[in-house]
């Protein structure tokens, strides 16, 4: 039972002292003529250690999620005790319903892109749910205030922390240092040149004096840093693509809060640009999600063929069967990897049906192709190492999408006791 306290509010402390920090640095990024942070990351903490955490731990973190709201708005925001309290209300049940919504279909799916969009999903909901609460709670604290900034400003900053902050705490969460096995040198140098290239542009184009430099087109320049951001991105994975997107995001509006930027050349209210590129990063993290997700999707699509592939070819070699495909239409042949070892070295030699079927008995030949047509079993033999060899040929139709035979698979099995003692004699 002490263990199990020990570790309740071990884990209250750890996210509400997380939050704060995080809250702090956020507030430290930007300033907006609006009550509500303009760059939010706290709320992506808490969404990400909900994402990682057992269910049973849920209370754990949400209660550390509001004892940190409720710390934030008497200390930050200044408000009152029951203000404090709605704020971490308000705080507290978005980010619950977001990451709800975001896990909800985990245990159901293994599917990276389903999982992915329902991130997006619970992130979205998180920024629309707290900026409703929150906008009421502003103008019921402090009448008079813009209600469309206030709302704008948290539906923002909120869902971009969260895209930024949470893919981080999911990917590092059974990190673990190891001596092999990771990235390739070739691959992180190839990643360090795009992120490289990333900040060179995104400081050209984000930095102080950009309409000076640029003129009339400054404002549309905007897009050119984040496609290096993302190849980066890719290239680093899911790990180092997490940290890559919110370095390179942190860095875009750290820019732009020091009034550099396209965004500040039309801006209508001070802080204003900073809402607009966060909602500008937003999109380009959403898109580095989706590829992330296809990206993780593939390679672990191919690690479960490339371990099934062995799988099927050790129990082919341990029953002494090799495995064939052959073109319909060109008749080209595919041996599996116990062809060598069942045939010999002229396995290397039978690249097509036809040179099969050349090495087939002329008295067998009938045989042969009835089943090559007819896709049945039959026995015959054919010429392997000076020897006449008797095997067994199991023959099937792959059928394409209209019907029509597009490969022929085939087992093929031959009798290791004749073929040794064929060769003896």
């Amino acid at each position: 039972m002490r263990s199990s306290s020990t570790k309740f509010f071990g884990t209250v402390a750890l996210i509400a002292a997380s939050y704060l920090l995080v809250g702090a640095l956020s507030r430290a990024l930007a300033n907006a003529q609006t009550h509500t942070v303009a760059v939010w990351l706290a709320a992506g903490v808490v969404f990400g250690a909900l994402l990682v955490a057992p269910w049973r731990q849920w209370a754990a973190v949400l209660c550390g999620a509001a004892l940190a709201a409720a710390v934030w708005g008497t200390a930050a925001q200044r408000l009152g005790l029951a203000g404090s309290l709605l704020f971490a209300a308000a705080e507290v049940t978005s980010v619950a319903v977001g990451a709800w919504l975001a896990r909800s279909d985990i245990e159901r799916d293994t599917d990276q892109v389903h999982r992915a969009g329902y991130f997006v999903l619970g992130a979205l909901a998180t920024g629309l749910i707290g900026a409703t609460l929150g906008a009421e709670l502003w103008r019921w604290h402090r009448p008079g205030i813009a209600y469309g900034a206030e709302w704008r400003t948290w539906a923002t900053s909120t869902a971009v922390g969260i895209l930024l902050a949470a893919p981080v705490i999911a990917a590092f969460k059974d990190f673990a240092v190891k001596r092999s096995g990771g990235m390739g040198m070739a691959q992180f140098g190839a990643g360090l040149a795009a992120f490289a290239v990333f900040v060179l542009v995104g400081w050209s184009v984000f930095g102080l004096g950009v309409e000076q430099r640029f003129g009339t087109v400054a404002s549309t320049l905007a897009y050119l840093p984040m496609p290096f951001l993302l190849l980066a991105s890719m290239l680093w994975g899911a790990r180092g693509g997490s940290v890559a997107m919110l370095v390179g995001a942190l860095l875009l509006i750290g820019l732009t809060a020091a009034g550099g930027g396209p965004f500040v050349v039309a801006e209508a209210f001070v802080g204003e640009a900073v809402v607009e590129v966060q909602a500008y990063v937003a999109v380009w993290a959403m898109l580095a999600l989706l590829l992330q997700a296809l990206s993780e999707g593939r390679r672990g699509a191919l690690a479960d063929a490339r371990a099934w592939q062995f799988r099927y070819e050790r129990t082919l070699q341990a029953s002494g069967v090799a495995s064939v495909e052959f073109d319909a239409v060109t008749g080209a042949a595919l041996w599996g990897e116990g062809a060598a070892a069942l045939l010999g070295p002229e396995a290397a030699d039978l690249g097509r049906i036809a040179d099969w079927h050349a090495r087939i008995d002329p008295g067998d030949h009938p045989i042969a192709e009835r089943a090559w047509h007819a896709g049945a079993i039959d026995s015959y033999s054919v010429r392997l190492g000076g020897a006449s060899v008797p095997v067994e040929m199991s023959l099937a139709a792959v059928h394409g999408p209209y019907g029509a035979v597009e490969q022929v698979a085939g087992l093929l099995r031959v009798a290791a006791a004749k073929v040794a003692e064929e060769r003896r004699g």
